[in-house]
């Protein structure tokens, strides 16, 4: 089955990107390109209406690569977690249609189905595994509806969705899978909370070509809306309850395809190429005009590809970011949760709020409500050096957490990293904190920690032994607990506060107060 694509009018923003970046002619002139997609060592593979084509040298050479293939259109790539390259096609009179896979960076295509469950053999529109690593499940559309696989693609289990051109089949940060479709009869975004098994329609929204999958959880497509005539970019941010288009422009187009950046910047093709910085709600021209941009991929340097409608493919620059996160970690260390991050430079950096999610059962994910801040460390204002931080987080119990970083501009703008997670186990010890600050006035704070339920006794002392007054006396929680001591009333000098509970421990630390 051929796809075939209009190019509607572009009406997405009057705001140009102050810089737009320079595009580079990378080859495959007069091809007419269906997907593209790169792997972790950068090589480049197009799927286009002959097959597929494939650069190891960023352009300057194209291999073709059709071995064990008889296809007409290449309609989607994906590269699972060890690097096998999985291709759904379509081909003339049903010929050469199926699903493919490639173990050797495409040097040869091993048909996995061309027909599904006993079906005639027919098209195939679109693949992908979730989650991407081992023991992840297989899903495909073809003519005949969506189907999944437990077991690397041996045997394929039906759902109840038997139509065909489901495409972008995906799922969000908190587990709810969706596809969309723009045939006359089964147009719409359907939602699956079963992980595939049973989908149910949950717009009238005709989705063309694209749907992203935002890492807080919200969903965009370009789509068509046939109520209001109108093309646009429609939004849920409540797992797909409720859609709403984010772009007010009179006349707005679709776009073809979505790709997401390391950043959280996000690319949309118009035709033109466009760039969001804040998850959609608003968008900037970042250039390729007159090119019909269709088709998009990042590679690992950051570089934005764009594979064209019969006039090639194109490359240029990502957007700079202000600062480069090279990694972040997160580790136990005795009863904390040390958390470690380095970055390779910093332009106009404040600094970095840490925030917390306790991770939930139910899903197995969070949503965007349950991060809290409990922290913040100073950046480096502008550097070129590579500088190391880290946060240490006291305030935990047993259970699974995970972390992101807010980085914070001297302007107020910010970009969020990835989340890292850890669990923790029960807590094994008692703690009784040096309070801080110390020397202090007017107030400083203590933290203690208990390992079982107990009475929890803290009180101060004088520097003759006389206790001055009691701070904490109560039945306690196992868990981390803050203690604000106000000096107001205290002289200045030297005190001690003690920790006693009824299961024996103790623990003893002095402080100031200076006036």
């Amino acid at each position: 089955m051929r796809r075939y694509i209009l190019l509607v009018t572009i009406l997405f923003s009057a705001n140009i990107f102050p810089q737009t970046p320079q595009w580079e002619f990378m080859g495959l002139a007069g091809e007419e390109i269906y997907d593209i997609v790169i792997d972790d060592s950068g090589y480049v593979y197009i799927g286009s209406e002959g097959g597929v084509f494939k650069t190891t040298n960023n352009g300057t050479d194209w291999i073709f690569q059709n071995n064990g293939l008889i296809i007409q259109n290449v309609n989607k790539f994906f590269i699972d977690y060890d690097g096998n390259i999985y291709m759904a096609a379509t081909g003339a009179s049903n010929t050469g249609c199926g699903l493919y896979k490639s173990t050797d960076g495409g040097g040869y295509w091993a048909k996995i189905a061309d027909t599904l469950n006993s079906k005639p053999v027919n098209d195939f529109y679109d693949v992908t595994i979730i989650p991407n690593e081992p023991g992840g499940i297989i899903y495909v559309s073809n003519y005949y509806g969506v189907y999944r696989s437990t077991d690397n693609g041996v045997t394929w289990q039906s759902t109840n969705f038997t139509n065909y051109l489901a495409i972008d089949i995906g799922i969000n940060t908190n587990g709810y899978m969706f596809f969309g479709n723009a045939t006359a009869s089964w147009f719409g975004i359907y939602r699956s909370t079963d992980l595939g098994l049973n989908w149910e329609r949950h717009t009238f929204l005709s989705v063309e070509q694209a749907m992203v999958y935002l890492r807080d959880g919200s969903v965009l497509v370009g789509c068509y809306d046939p109520g209001l005539g109108t093309f646009g970019i429609y939004k849920t941010t409540n797992n797909g309850d409720t859609w709403f288009n984010t772009n007010t422009f009179s006349g707005l187009s679709h776009p073809f395809d979505f790709v997401l950046d390391k950043n959280n910047d996000l690319y949309a093709s118009v035709g033109y190429v466009f760039l969001s910085t804040n998850n959609g709600t608003s968008w900037l021209n970042y250039g390729l005009p007159g090119q019909g941009a269709y088709w998009l991929a990042i590679d690992p340097s950051g570089y934005i590809w764009s594979g064209n409608h019969l006039d090639g493919v194109y490359r240029a620059a990502g957007r700079t970011t202000p600062v480069e996160l090279e990694s972040f970690s997160a580790e136990i260390n005795g009863n904390n949760v040390l958390l470690s991050w380095i970055t390779a430079t910093e332009i106009n950096n404040l600094g970095f709020e840490i925030e917390r999610s306790e991770k939930l059962e139910a899903r197995g994910k969070n949503t965007n409500e349950d991060w809290e801040v409990i922290g913040f460390v100073g950046g480096k204002g502008t550097t070129t050096e590579i500088q190391f931080y880290s946060f240490i987080d006291k305030t935990i119990t047993a259970g699974k957490y995970q972390y992101r970083l807010k980085q914070i501009d001297f302007d107020g703008s910010f970009e969020y990293s990835n989340i890292v997670e850890v669990e923790a186990g029960t807590l094994t010890d008692f703690y009784l904190s040096q309070n801080y600050p110390n020397p202090f006035n007017p107030e400083t704070n203590i933290d203690y920690r208990i390992p079982e339920e107990t009475l929890v006794n803290i009180s101060l002392y004088d520097i003759t032994g006389s206790k001055i007054k009691e701070l904490v006396n109560e039945k306690k929680q196992p868990g981390h607990y803050t203690i604000k001591l106000k000096g107001g009333e205290l002289n200045s000098g030297i005190y001690f506060y003690r920790l006693l509970t009824t299961s024996g421990h103790t623990a003893v630390k002095k402080l100031t107060i200076i006036k």
